[in-house]
């Protein structure tokens, strides 16, 4: 776990050995380790020297918030919470947790989310997190599985939809990303997937997720499928698209998230799906990648609030703390994830602007994930594409 993670990449190094972007699965990673602002830490099991998003933890620390001017708000109370670790909770510890501390008095117990722990420590009446990032499949689910409660109030998360029980926490797109020496001219790269999939325009190796999820979609734009019909996505015509792609593929089907940065950046593939903030990465380190955002697949992860959870009062507070455009525009600062707030885009840069998903100039461009069309068919899907991968049928 951690190494950078967001819930999505959470799924590819869970423990599906194949369908490894289900996050439903990640149910056996192990107890959460209980810390007082300590670090997650993880290995992605990639051998290449790959970057991760980082950030520089000496910019400036988020000021003053209206609304949040007393420091003995919540004196002598833990607020414990869970997200993916690495370098995004690294920026969320930063950003939010400990700047929410210092403005209402709570002690911030850090944990990591897990989905068996989350679930186990209900069942025993003591459940180990109040307040917790999920994948946006969890949380569209979570309420019904008695695994989250209401989560009242006027939060200023308005930029992409919540429900009554889960509020986003920011946003990340699978992208199409390239190597620039792989284009020619570099002002001309494949600006659509129908281009990605055109080998005679765009000679080279590919890359693209080891499952369904993207890959599926990203086949169906390739073929022609217009982008307010993709769902509910066609599976037969999905894999003959990628039968005519899969000969530039062979062996590059990628299973971690640092994985298509790494080889874009090694020369081992030209051309990738890969998650933007990853790229994004690897061109501060240097590396020669860009990235398109245009048909890139939206995804948004999500804050919960257990039933029982012993300091629901304190995680509610803190959900629309950890909302407010000043927050959320100096959590995108340190890392590339798209703020859920549309009053964050006043407060950052052009050049900041560029890097971010939910910028209104990138939004537009890509493809929200259809999350009830995945909670009700992501089994079939895997199996689907897995069954076609492995030569049992397609």
């Amino acid at each position: 776990m951690g190494n950078g993670q967001t819930a999505a990449e959470q799924r590819i190094s869970g423990e599906w050995a194949v369908e490894r972007l289900s996050r439903r699965r990640l149910f056996g990673a192990g107890a959460a380790g209980l810390a007082l602002f300590t670090a997650a830490c993880g290995d992605d099991d990639d051998p290449e020297s790959t970057p991760t998003p980082s950030f520089d933890p000496s910019g400036t620390p988020v000021g003053f918030i209206p609304g949040y001017e007393d420091p003995a708000r919540w004196s002598g109370r833990t607020l414990r919470i869970a997200a993916w670790g690495g370098e995004v909770q690294e920026a969320l510890r930063v950003m939010v947790w400990e700047p929410f501390s210092r403005a209402t008095g709570c002690t911030i117990q850090e944990q990591t989310t897990d989905y068996a722990f989350l679930r186990s420590s209900r069942d025993d009446g003591a459940v180990y997190a109040d307040a917790l990032v999920v994948d946006a499949e969890f949380a569209a689910t979570a309420f019904d599985q008695g695994l989250a409660q209401a989560i009242p109030g006027e939060i200023a998360a308005d930029l992409l939809p919540r429900s009554d029980h889960s509020v986003p926490a920011y946003a990340y797109a699978m992208v199409n990303a390239f190597r620039r020496d792989a284009v020619d001219p570099p002002t001309m790269p494949p600006e659509t997937w129908a281009d990605w999939w055109d080998a005679a325009r765009f000679p080279g190796a590919r890359t693209l997720f080891k499952g369904a999820f993207g890959s599926f979609e990203f086949a169906l734009l390739a073929d022609g499928v217009e982008r307010d019909a993709l769902y509910p996505l066609d599976f037969d015509r999905a894999i003959a698209s990628l039968r005519t792609i899969s000969g530039r593929i062979i062996d590059r089907w990628w299973e971690s998230g640092l994985q298509p940065v790494s080889w874009l950046n090694s020369s081992r593939a030209e051309f990738a799906s890969a998650w933007h903030y990853r790229v994004i990465a690897g061109q501060s380190e240097g590396q020669p990648v860009e990235l398109v955002w245009n048909q890139g697949l939206l995804v948004t992860d999500h804050w919960i609030v257990p039933p029982n959870a012993e300091n629901a009062d304190i995680a509610v507070d803190f959900i629309a703390y950890a909302s407010r455009a000043e927050v959320q525009a100096g959590l995108a600062r340190l890392i590339a994830l798209g703020p859920v707030t549309s009053g964050a885009f006043d407060l950052l840069d052009p050049l900041e602007l560029a890097k971010l998903p939910t910028a209104p100039s990138n939004l537009a461009t890509l493809v929200p994930q259809d999350v009830a069309w995945w909670v009700a068919n992501r089994g079939a899907a895997e199996e689907r594409f897995n069954s076609w991968l492995l030569g049992v049928a397609g």
